[in-house]
């Protein structure tokens, strides 16, 4: 096994533990199936690299992937295709219902309804705002209550949407007994205005019982401090001792 291991360093990889320090999907695999989550909502699904993860992992239930961007929308659609229990839906969850304005971006993961700040364009070129686009707006509690999703159903509330995870939650707070889990993208450095500051966000989700479980670094500075993180929190009132 030590042979592995130094082979593995000398590539310039290094092998882990996937139970006792896993990766992000390995995390969140152990926590579906420790806490017994059986659908997932995937609210900034973008082309569905989280949904296409979480069935490597071996999910097999139900996915409710949300991307607002036409375009982006468009290839989810072909991407969800021949997965009947993927479904897939045109529509940006916040805190409100209606229309909005979304700025699109060179690169469409980073697409966002907040703008680009001036450290976020220097430490991502493709964070570039090539024009903007009218987009349908809902709230998850108004998708929970009107949709035929079981009603003993536990849920893991994935948000990924450059700066507006907030109000996503903000939208959810009448499904809090249903979520078990939480995946919220944090800034430690935003790279849009009025992003909110982290501690502030897990505040709030701890505010509401979610304690964080994991946190996973997205993007670094050269200097190597943290830009982006994936923060995984479980709702204590929900989860199986």
């Amino acid at each position: 096994m030590k042979l592995i291991y130094s082979l593995a360093r000398s590539l310039g990889y290094e092998l882990v533990r996937r139970k006792r320090h896993p990766s992000l999907g390995a995390h969140l695999r152990n926590l579906v199936r420790r806490h017994a989550i059986d659908a997932i909502i995937d609210v900034g699904a973008n082309d569905g690299q989280f949904a296409l993860l979480m069935r490597k992992e071996g999910f097999a239930g139900k996915i409710y992937s949300f991307e607002p961007v036409s375009t982006t929308y468009q290839h989810l659609r072909q991407v969800s295709q021949g997965d009947p229990d993927w479904a897939v839906f045109n529509t940006a969850l916040g805190n409100k219902v209606g229309e909005e304005t979304i700025n699109i971006t060179r690169s469409s993961d980073l697409c966002s309804l907040l703008s680009p700040n001036e450290f976020g364009k220097a430490a991502f070129p493709n964070i570039e705002v090539s024009h903007r686009e009218t987009i349908v707006m809902d709230t998850l509690d108004n998708f929970l209550a009107r949709g035929d999703l079981a009603r003993q159903a536990r849920f893991l509330l994935k948000m990924d949407t450059q700066g507006y995870d907030l109000q996503v939650f903000e939208g959810a707070q009448n499904s809090l007994d249903r979520i078990v889990g939480l995946l919220s993208e944090l800034s430690l450095l935003p790279i849009y205005a009025q992003a909110p500051h982290y501690l502030d966000v897990l505040r709030l989700y701890e505010a509401k019982g979610f304690v964080p479980s994991g946190l996973y670094p997205v993007s670094r500075n050269e200097d190597l401090s943290v830009i982006e993180m994936d923060c995984v929190l479980i709702n204590r009132t929900l989860i199986r001792q």
